[in-house]
């Protein structure tokens, strides 16, 4: 049986269309399902990041750690969210400060916080002492001075919010994150196959519409004449 003419390119076409949408669709319905960008909504956690700065959150995260930088739901503080803050302590941890201490105390033991504003842990002039029960989390601001945050909603959980509260989890994704870059290679590949998938398929239709086909059964009208 004969084949029609430009079949393979039409082949080719359908082919390289298939994989030109899944290397653009693929990465892009990856990282909607998993993260969620969200932009910082004041300067509570300066230096370390400041007003407007867009983070890459995941999604319900598997685990909240401390040291984590999350984005969390402070309605049990009877106040509209999202916020940002820092979780300083987990479930079973033991979170304290008292006026004039050089650093927080982390389970009797002094919290290194690098990242805080002006390096002044307890900027704010609150004092507490607050044993985290579990399944919650004790959350603040980096710029200690200008956060609303876990210290100034002592009711009714000692400022303790659930894990459940916490929406999302910094990545530390940028630009400059291998996993972008394999995404933006996919994506690059994915737009210059288009084209040329679409390329295929045209020239397949041309030729098909300009190449007759062999009748390949009997021809109607057609005068038979037998030999001698």
């Amino acid at each position: 049986m004969e084949r029609r003419p430009g079949r393979k390119r039409g082949i080719w076409a359908i082919a390289l269309l298939v994989l030109g949408i899944a290397l653009i669709a693929g990465p892009m319905v990856f990282m909607v399902s998993r993260f969620v960008p969200v932009q910082v909504g004041s300067g509570n956690m300066l230096p370390t990041m400041a007003h407007e700065d867009i983070l890459v959150l995941e999604k319900r995260p598997s685990e909240v750690r401390r040291g984590d930088v999350v984005a969390y739901d402070p309605s049990e503080w009877g106040l509209t969210g999202p916020f940002i803050g820092r979780v300083v302590a987990v479930g079973g941890d033991h979170i304290a400060y008292a006026q004039g201490d050089p650093t927080l105390t982390l389970n009797g033991q002094p919290l290194n916080e690098s990242y805080v504003q002006d390096g002044d842990p307890g900027a704010g002039g609150v004092a507490f002492a607050v044993s985290v029960p579990h399944g919650r989390v004790f959350i603040m601001g980096d710029n200690r001075g200008d956060s609303a945050d876990s210290r100034f909603h002592p009711q009714p959980h000692e400022g303790t919010l659930p894990v459940s509260a916490v929406t999302g989890v910094d990545t530390g994704i940028d630009e400059n994150t291998p996993l972008i870059g394999v995404f933006g290679v996919s994506m690059t590949a994915g737009v210059v196959l288009l084209p040329v998938g679409i390329g295929l398929g045209i020239a397949s239709l041309v030729v098909r519409r300009r190449t007759p086909v062999a009748p390949t059964g009997p021809v109607w009208g057609a005068v038979r004449v037998d030999g001698p």
